[in-house]
């Protein structure tokens, strides 16, 4: 697998859990999983042959913010290659999202994408009145706005991110599906889905046990995804719903992503008691 892939990879990270909110009763959840100041650091790793490779990191961070004179999450993800790689393919990425407080709807979406010799701009305007989104585009070619429509809760990358840590897996029982919409370069994906698998105790990077929601995620087959293939996400059982391991098999090798830092959390992670992290292996 190349980096120019790899760099796929940190983007699809973000698009793990978009869940279909017409099987909700509305968009806005009781739950708000996060505040104001929480921020989580992954290690990406690559499987190259038989040794695991940390290639990239990933930042994520959330903020009190204004925009638009609306009370707003502001959520940001970063993603990039580590310097050892740079020289073969550099990889600096952000997506970023204003969400409303009050509804918990997206209102504006940032996606910046800088890797090796191409960049991407995109800034998505949000209209629910209209259902539509007013997208600015901007590559080496030039820069050009369309329209695109929107369904009933839609989401940027960053914004379903944030909401579906929300999901109630309480309602679910094991192998149930939840359907779910991408909005993705100015398309919305309509076919894919997550499967609640239950729980399972996690043993994260500094060796502590967390309990965690599991729950596989199909892929859009492409460049570096099978066909038919799944991600395996683990979010902490708790208040937070932290994204605390995911793992995916690709066209050649694996990778595997670990939070390496959590901080500013809604509630304390709760630790269960230390374990040696040779007992831990997946599924």
């Amino acid at each position: 697998m190349s980096i120019k892939q790899l760099s796929k990879f940190i983007l699809f990270i973000t698009l793990f859990v978009y869940v279909d909110l017409k099987s909700q009763s509305n968009c806005l959840s009781n739950l708000i999983p996060f505040k104001g100041g929480e921020e989580v650091i992954y290690d990406i790793e690559y499987l190259m042959g038989k040794t695991w490779v940390t290639a990239g990191k990933a930042r994520f961070i959330v903020k009190d913010s204004i925009f638009k004179n609306q009370s707003c999450y502001y959520v940001e993800g970063k993603g990039r290659t580590l310097k050892n790689y740079d020289w073969f393919f550099r990889v600096r990425d952000k997506y970023a999202s204003f969400i409303s407080k009050k509804t918990m709807l997206p209102i504006h979406f940032i996606r910046r994408v800088r890797e090796g010799e191409f960049f991407l701009n995109y800034d998505y305007d949000f209209n629910y009145k209209k259902n539509i989104a007013l997208v600015d585009e901007t590559r080496k070619q030039g820069s050009k706005r369309d329209t695109i429509d929107i369904i009933e809760c839609s989401f940027d990358i960053m914004s379903s991110v944030y909401f579906s840590r929300a999901i109630d897996f309480k309602q679910y029982k094991e192998n149930d599906t939840i359907a779910m919409n991408v909005i993705l370069d100015k398309e919305i994906f309509k076919d894919l889905f997550i499967i609640y698998i239950g729980k399972k105790k996690i043993i994260n990077q500094n060796n502590k046990e967390i309990d965690c929601i599991h729950f596989k995620v199909n892929l859009i087959e492409g460049t570096i995804f099978k066909a038919n293939e799944s991600m395996n996400v683990f979010v902490s059982d708790d208040e937070n719903r932290i994204p605390i391991y995911v793992e995916a098999e690709i066209l050649v090798g694996a990778i595997r992503v670990y939070s390496k830092s959590i901080k500013g959390t809604k509630v304390p992670i709760t630790y269960l008691n230390w374990s040696s992290v040779f007992n831990f292996f997946l599924y």
